[in-house]
């Protein structure tokens, strides 16, 4: 049986369906599973128990869409299991006339899968909610954690770039909206407050080298902001003796590689997209126009950022130090 997962869109996303792809191979042990995703997390997915094979696929235009839809249907796959709860990615899967198309129903998309799945009710951590698309093909395994082992040659380059030790890793970005991003100054703050304790590592994507410069600079750290893959990053942060975190794609990546988290919430909803692990400190305060999920403040004044003073996260910091 050949089973293509359509990967999840966001890096935290990615991380959360880990367990979900290797209970699939575990139910369907003699299937070969092909891990459809975006070029960037490529290699997160090699990594990953359960990926027999990955397939790059570039987004955006009619002539990308036109070349995936036709590979696809080359490689006549039996089923496909779409993480994503978008249009698109159903769109797709039924244009390459796979017969069976399980994933969540809703979003005009119903009518283009064979299996649509009715989400869990209540409030739950994401990782159950991706689980849980298990269900259309029987009785699936137990929740496990998120779990990433870095490859080798990524291991390699993160004890040669961050040598000796210990580190802290400082994540200041967010990149699904400034709404999400604890305030750099803090960030700085906190850096200066933390280095007597270990060296400082700032982290990031592309769009964050310059925030990641800005922070580094004003802590005294090293950037890598912008400047690592998805695997590189998983094993700077495997590095790390604690990782300080917005609620953002890294802060997953350090709970699947085992790295002690403090993060910080403020408009995201700190039920359902929390680090998974037990072991991990959640900074923030209650107020009534929390979690929003707006990418930018409605009201303009980050209230629910503000309230989170850098006393708050050193505290917590010292708290998982010991």
């Amino acid at each position: 049986m050949k089973i293509l997962v359509k990967a999840a869109n966001w890096l935290g996303d990615a991380v959360m369906t880990l367990p979900s792809l290797r209970s699939l191979k575990e139910m369907a042990p003699g299937s070969r599973v092909t891990v459809l995703t975006k070029p960037a997390f490529a290699d997160l997915y090699r990594a990953a128990p359960g990926a027999d094979e990955v397939l790059p696929h570039e987004r955006g235009g009619v002539r990308p869409w036109l070349r995936t839809v036709r590979e696809l249907r080359r490689r006549r796959f039996d089923a496909a299991l779409l993480f994503p709860r978008s249009f698109s990615s159903a769109f797709v899967v039924y244009s390459a006339r796979i017969p069976r198309r399980i994933g969540y129903a809703g979003g005009g998309r119903t009518s283009l899968l064979t299996d649509p799945v009715r989400r869990l009710p209540g409030k739950r951590h994401r990782v159950h909610h991706f689980h849980h698309l298990l269900s259309a093909l029987g009785e699936p395994p137990a929740v496990r954690a998120p779990r990433l082992e870095p490859p080798d040659d990524a291991v390699a380059w993160a004890k040669q770039s961050l040598p000796g030790g210990p580190w802290i890793g400082l994540n200041p970005g967010a990149t699904y909206g400034e709404a999400k991003q604890w305030f750099p100054d803090r960030y700085i703050e906190l850096g200066r407050r933390l280095a007597g304790r270990a060296r400082i590592v700032v982290v990031g994507g592309p769009s964050e080298a310059e925030l990641g410069e800005r922070v580094a600079r004003g802590a005294g750290g090293l950037n890598l902001a912008g400047r690592t893959s998805v695997t590189q990053l998983a094993a700077a942060i495997a590095r790390c003796r604690l990782f300080v975190t917005n609620d953002t794609g890294p802060m997953h990546v350090a709970d699947a590689v085992g790295t002690p988290i403090v993060a910080v919430f403020g408009p995201t909803d700190w039920i359902e997209t929390p680090p998974f692990g037990k072991s991990h400190a959640l900074v923030r305060h209650e107020i009534e126009c929390s979690p929003c999920l707006k990418r930018s403040c409605p009201l303009g004044h980050h209230r629910c950022m503000k309230e989170v003073s850098v006393d708050d996260v050193e505290r917590a910091c010292r708290g998982r130090l010991r």
